[in-house]
């Protein structure tokens, strides 16, 4: 009797460590989904914080740009003169701000070097623009145009890059209406 008096003890003793374990295991499996997202805070800071502060540096760049080039070209002075004085400087401006920004995770961290690469192909094609002016090299001319486009071809890589780590990581991008 003294045995089937000690196993009733032992069943329930053992029924109450498995449900200790099950539930700690169950609040381990639950647990996660309830936390933060490292990404998607860090993806958050980078949209909301970090790069808007420089966002109208670049936005002045590519407007002083737009102002001389395509159908608003005047003449060759006038658009040397605001590359050199304008865009050039202010763009330059632009890449050392981007350059400081630095998210916190590796996914983050990779779609922000793909704005500096692009950001950095867009100046590349104006310091050739210049050259080009300079030298009255019209072939240059072409290779820097080909430069700029490339550079407005990984600038929109960037952004669909951004927006597929926002919807994977749960976060809505909208644009502000101006």
């Amino acid at each position: 009797m003294i045995i089937i008096s000690s196993c009733r003890k032992v069943i329930p003793m053992l029924n109450s460590k498995i449900l200790i374990i099950l539930t700690l295991l169950f609040s381990l499996m639950v647990l996660p989904g309830c936390g933060t997202d490292a990404v998607q805070e860090d993806l958050l800071n980078y949209i909301n914080n970090e790069v808007p502060k420089i966002a109208s540096l670049e936005k002045k760049a590519i407007a002083d740009y737009s102002a001389v080039s395509g159908a608003n070209f005047q003449d060759d002075d006038v658009m040397y003169e605001t590359l050199t004085q304008k865009v050039i400087p202010t763009y330059a401006q632009f890449i050392g701000e981007l350059e400081k920004i630095r998210p916190s995770t590796p996914e983050v961290q990779e779609v922000h070097e793909q704005f500096i690469e692009a950001a950095t192909s867009q100046h590349s094609g104006f310091v050739m623009v210049v050259s080009a002016l300079e030298k009255q090299d019209y072939t240059e001319i072409a290779k820097a145009n080909k430069n700029l486009a490339e550079g407005r071809k990984l600038m929109r890589e960037y952004h669909a890059a951004v927006k597929n780590l926002a919807d994977s990581h749960g976060v809505t991008i909208t644009m502000p209406s101006n």
